[in-house]
């Protein structure tokens, strides 16, 4: 973790050309990849540490929606690729 000064120095860093950092969350602590459908890099993190009645139904629950995830900007049309 950055402190704020320390993100501010980082924000700044990345205004600079060719340095730009893409920032995604991350789970905290240990995690669970849930595969979605046939493809094993289509997989969603789920932390480890959920109680188990709440692991099972967040996985029925991401399964039953998989085909709502998109892994490219291509399968986001009308968004523009700027925001994606």
């Amino acid at each position: 973790r950055l402190t704020k000064k320390e993100h501010k120095e980082e924000k700044q860093k990345d205004k600079e050309p060719g340095t730009e950092k893409i920032y995604r969350p991350t789970p905290d602590g240990d995690f669970k990849i849930i595969p979605l459908g046939e493809d094993p890099t289509k997989g969603i993190k789920i932390g480890a540490g959920l109680p188990n009645l709440v692991k099972k139904q967040l996985e029925a629950c991401l399964m039953q929606n998989a085909e709502l995830f998109a892994w490219s900007a291509a399968e986001l049309p009308g968004i523009d690729p700027e925001v994606a």
